[in-house]
């Protein structure tokens, strides 16, 4: 499904495995990544995350190997010049995943006979994201657009979508657009994989 994908909303999609082990292997980096970082290598070729080799404090809280909202909240305010207290309101509505051991990113289209994908992450154009909601209006189906400018990439759209089986949309962090490959004129979106079987019809 990801080739279907790609040719409707161009190549940077990426399907998400989450908790699957793969017989194959698939590359595990020893270094530690930011989600959105390895979401962007993902597009070109399989990466497997887990609590040693995710390194960012946001992502960490957002898929639930680390939850320390206080120390992330002074950390964000002061890379961004943003008030603690709006960040710490904010963080309680940014969905976290629990009972995650990995996650297996840019699954190819051998790995998704073996895995079945949970969700398809994408940084697409804004006349792209049109057309989706479009026919997302046909199929009944309100995306979630968290409006927060931090976790835009692990917390607002990938946690958000794993957990409320919802299409999130996401304009992007300053740290997801510094690290995690989105182009000046990209917006991410999350599709649950039951949600993108169904929409592909609506583009036949």
């Amino acid at each position: 499904m990801t080739d279907k994908l790609k040719q409707l909303f161009g190549s940077k999609c990426t399907a998400i495995n989450v908790n699957g082990i793969l017989a194959e292997f698939i590359n595990v980096p020893t270094k530690q990544m930011k989600f959105c970082e390895a979401v962007n290598y993902s597009f070109n070729a399989p990466i497997m995350l887990n609590t040693d080799n995710l390194g960012c404090l946001g992502a960490r809280r957002s898929i639930g190997f680390d939850r320390n909202d206080k120390l992330l909240a002074s950390t964000i305010s002061a890379e961004n010049n943003l008030p603690v207290k709006f960040i710490r309101t904010a963080l309680q509505e940014i969905p976290v995943m629990n009972g995650i051991s990995n996650i297996n990113l840019g699954l190819t289209k051998d790995h998704e006979i073996e895995l079945q994908p949970d969700l398809y992450l994408m940084y697409i154009r804004p006349i792209k994201v049109t057309g989706l909601m479009q026919r997302l209006a046909k199929m009944a189906l309100i995306p979630s657009v968290l409006p927060y400018i931090f976790l835009s990439v692990c917390g607002n759209v990938f946690a958000n979508c794993y957990l409320n089986q919802k299409v999130t949309i996401s304009f992007g962090c300053p740290e997801s657009r510094e690290s995690g490959g989105i182009g000046e004129d990209e917006i991410v979106v999350g599709l649950p994989f039951s949600v993108a079987e169904n929409l592909l019809h609506l583009y036949n």
